[in-house]
């Protein structure tokens, strides 16, 4: 009886009187591994609790920032943003930046723009960020040209790209142009006719 595994033991304990069990000489270790298990099992609920509370939590975040979860065993937990960027990286929810530390998104609409109008109306993704960094490096802050682990490039191109999808829905850029293409669209045009450029 003395070599019995804590599940025979729990076992025993289930099945058998008290008496029987204190007979037996196995009446403590038994009822030291259930309680033990007890406790694991009380753990593991409250833990579950927990974590469908948490789960609950954030699926409201996810639909109030319009964010997208996918959980696989490959890639881990990936929180997609709008226009499909991954905003996950190895250690969870990407560092956030205080505000007002990067340049500010809407900064580039302009030099997007220009830069288009400067290719002839439209040109692929790396061109046009090429002609816009080529704009606006001079004023472009440290913290723009860090590298974003969780997409692989330089924060002021991702922060280019984002404001290229709002631009497209104000209609200043074409929402129909080739993959890997942008296009200024009439609208564009005529908004930076409308501005003051250097």
């Amino acid at each position: 009886m003395e070599n019995l595994s804590k599940e025979e033991l729990i076992k025993l304990y289930k099945k058998l009187p008290e008496d029987t069990l204190i007979k037996l000489g196995v009446h403590d270790k038994a009822k030291e591994a259930y309680e033990e298990k007890q406790k694991i099992e009380r753990l593991k609920d409250e833990r579950i609790k927990k974590a469908i509370a948490l789960v609950k939590q954030a699926q409201e975040l996810l639909n109030i920032y319009r964010l997208e979860l996918k959980v696989t065993t490959a890639r881990g937990i990936q929180v997609i943003g709008e226009g499909g960027a991954n905003i996950h990286n190895k250690t969870g929810i990407r560092h956030r930046i205080n505000y007002g530390q990067k340049t500010k998104q809407v900064e580039y609409k302009i030099h997007i723009l220009q830069a288009l109008e400067n290719l002839g109306g439209s040109g692929n993704v790396n061109e046009v960020l090429d002609c816009v960094y080529k704009r606006m490096k001079d004023f472009l802050v440290p913290v723009d040209l860090e590298k974003l682990p969780s997409v692989r490039q330089l924060r002021w191109r991702n922060t280019a790209i984002w404001e290229r999808y709002y631009m497209i829905k104000d209609g200043l850029l074409k929402s129909n142009s080739p993959r890997g293409t942008w296009e200024i669209s009439e609208k564009g045009k005529k908004y930076l006719k409308e501005q003051v450029i250097e």
